[in-house]
């Protein structure tokens, strides 16, 4: 698991995997730390998750249902 910062605070954490061969980076898991609100987190991290796609070279990234913040992150990398 990934942590992901938000300024000096850990909000989340991500089981993340690329698959190279499909372009994609896959978000196997995307959990919320106990203090940190999906609201305040899903977008940043969306943003964060699409810059590490781009810098692995892959085209796309996916995000899989498991975790309590999975369902905010996959909406916001569908706007």
């Amino acid at each position: 698991m990934l942590p992901f910062l938000q300024g000096e605070a850990i909000t989340a954490r991500a089981d993340l995997k690329a698959d190279r061969a499909a372009g994609v980076l896959r978000a196997q898991s995307v959990h919320l730390e106990p203090h940190a609100q999906a609201g305040d987190v899903a977008g940043p991290l969306a943003a964060e998750l699409r810059l590490m796609a781009g810098w692995l070279g892959l085209s796309e990234v996916t995000v899989h249902g498991r975790g309590a913040l999975a369902a905010a992150v996959e909406q916001e990398l569908a706007r």
